[in-house]
């Protein structure tokens, strides 16, 4: 089991973490320009700490290699990572920089939004050379739904190996070679108790009670109403 999956979960939360304090941020406070730094260096983390922690799973790196060449395909992924980038190696934060093409645009949506609404200046991804005004929150949060759907697609493909209470199941100690006093045994007790054990899967759903459940359910279900049922609620 991936004992070290709570890193990504971490790395997760802690990018929710920033992008909730971006959105509460007055435009024209300086913080909003840290929790944007820090969300864009936490989000670009969640990929990364996800390879390190799944790098030796069977079929992660073949699984991996589709979840890149789609985020390569994806402008707004490709462009979070320049952002990152470039805050790292040359210190430029983008937010709320405005450019003279954009100015005028600018000014008008300040006049009919409040404080709170904080911008980014993007490529045009359908006209090279062009670049488009957007609203930086929004545009943050699409950048962290691909990141939880790749996550979400990761729980789903390797639950038995991310997720404890799907790691606990008579299918996957089967498919190990393994059994119900392996499992006893895993836990730091005596073989001997699988003598005291419920028969079938009682004893399994036993040894599952005494593991969480998935701990960014609520992220799955808030950002895209998902979910990763326990095996004993599917």
């Amino acid at each position: 089991m991936a004992k070290s999956f709570g890193i990504v979960e971490d790395k997760l939360r802690e990018a929710e973490f920033f992008l909730t304090k971006l959105r509460e941020s007055n435009r024209f406070e300086y913080e909003s320009r840290y929790y944007f730094s820090a969300f864009i260096s936490a989000a670009r983390s969640v990929t990364m700490v996800l390879q390190k922690t799944m790098k030796d799973v069977d079929g992660f790196t073949s699984w991996y290699q589709n979840v890149q060449s789609q985020l390569k395909a994806d402008p707004l992924a490709k462009y979070f990572v320049e952002i990152r980038n470039g805050a790292i190696h040359e210190g430029f934060n983008p937010l709320n920089q405005v450019t003279v093409e954009h100015l005028r645009e600018d000014l008008i949506r300040q006049m009919h939004q409040n404080d709170h609404s904080h911008i980014l200046i993007l490529p045009n991804f359908q006209a090279q050379g062009l670049s488009t005004l957007t609203d930086a929150v929004e545009t943050s949060k699409q950048y962290f739904i691909s990141l939880i759907k790749t996550v979400f697609e990761c729980y789903k493909e390797f639950r038995y190996v991310v997720d404890p209470q799907w790691y606990f199941t008579y299918e996957n100690f089967t498919d190990m070679g393994k059994t119900i006093e392996d499992a006893i045994a895993e836990f730091g007790l005596p073989p001997e108790w699988a003598l005291c054990a419920p028969e079938g899967e009682s004893a399994w759903r036993i040894l599952r009670s005494q593991q969480p459940s998935c701990q960014i359910n609520d992220l799955f279900q808030e950002y895209i109403d998902g979910e990763i049922k326990s095996p004993d609620n599917i």
